[in-house]
């Protein structure tokens, strides 16, 4: 079964240090994606870069609960994230979120989602057209609650969201984070190695 692409860019009038805190804490999300009820961060591999997150979510068409669990992998120094779904009701459920610094003020998220369903083809196919609206829907959400809290100077600040992922300044240098990108990202009083 081929895999379903749904992709989309925005652009934020806010800093990359805004919309970087926001990507990270995944645990804010269901305050601006409808159908993600709860979010738990359940491991975080900081030598790896990885966390897991399990969402519960609300599917919207027969309102029914389904759990999902999708391990990410992040380069902050590169503001990319790639993720997964290890555990839930897709075949396949991958994607990436970058974040593009443009000037001082404005960024962009730039997102694509692949997914599919597995088993019997012809139902498969029905699921993943169904779904695919599902997709962009929460997509949508979750780029447009990250941008409206961004602008509006709702985003904790990047260093107390990377204390809560326990991301220490040896590991933002050994993920190339240099001396002057903690500038840009506002973590000037973040003690660096």
């Amino acid at each position: 079964m081929s895999l379903q692409i749904v992709k989309r860019r925005v652009e934020i009038n806010a800093p990359l240090e805004a919309v970087l805190s926001l990507t990270l804490d995944a645990e804010r999300y269901p305050e601006f994606a409808p159908s993600i009820d709860a979010t738990e961060l359940v491991w975080h591999n900081q030598a790896e870069r990885k966390y897991l997150i399990r969402y519960t979510s609300t599917i919207p068409v027969i309102n029914k609960k389904a759990v999902s669990e999708q391990e990410v992998e992040y380069d902050i120094a590169n503001t990319m994230f790639r993720f997964r779904e290890t555990q839930g009701t897709f075949g396949r459920f991958e994607g990436f979120r970058r974040l593009v610094y443009l000037e001082p003020r404005r960024s962009a998220i730039e997102s694509e989602v692949r997914y599919s369903f597995g088993g019997n083809r012809l139902v498969a196919g029905l699921v993943n057209k169904a779904t695919q609206g599902i997709v962009q829907s929460n997509l949508e959400h979750i780029q447009g609650g990250i941008k409206r809290l961004a602008e509006a100077g709702q985003a904790d600040p990047l260093g107390t969201v990377l204390g809560k992922l326990q991301v220490t300044p040896a590991l933002l240098a050994q993920q190339g984070v240099t001396r002057e990108l903690l500038l840009r990202y506002g973590l000037d009083s973040f003690p660096f190695a």
